[in-house]
């Protein structure tokens, strides 16, 4: 997925070049060019979120870790290949398709991990940098 200053740059790109040079009116063009300094401003602003992706796959791959001693023995389905977030969803289809198989105290336990997994997941997405002055 593009970053957050791609998409920035675009639209101040857009708003400098294509859209204010075809406002007529210059109170309405004055503003599409503050706009544009506005977003730079904000661009500058905007700390990427690097560790998003490591702390995503140390979630997942704890939960496959754990959901192994979950579930007793019984075999996770395998999907060499795919990547960790496709695999969490054919994970949690397994889980709800083997579901009486399993019983309820090892699916309700699993789908526990599941949810702690995927609270932590969201935790992280929406965890807000903080500065570093």
């Amino acid at each position: 997925m593009p970053s957050a200053h791609h998409f920035l740059d675009e639209i101040i790109a857009s708003l400098r070049n294509v859209i204010a040079p075809a406002i007529p009116d210059p109170y309405p063009k004055a503003q599409a060019y503050m706009a544009a300094v506005i977003l730079e401003f904000v661009s500058r602003q905007v700390e990427e979120r690097r560790d998003l992706a490591v702390e995503k796959e140390r979630a997942l791959g704890a939960l496959f870790r754990d959901l192994s001693a979950v579930l007793d023995g019984k075999e996770l389905p395998e999907l060499p290949g795919v990547e960790q977030e496709a695999r969490l969803c054919r994970l949690i289809e397994w889980l709800y398709a083997e579901k009486d198989r399993l019983g309820p105290e090892v699916f309700t336990a699993a789908n526990r991990r599941i949810r702690e997994a995927l609270r932590k997941l969201l935790d992280e997405e929406l965890k807000v940098a903080g500065k570093t002055e």
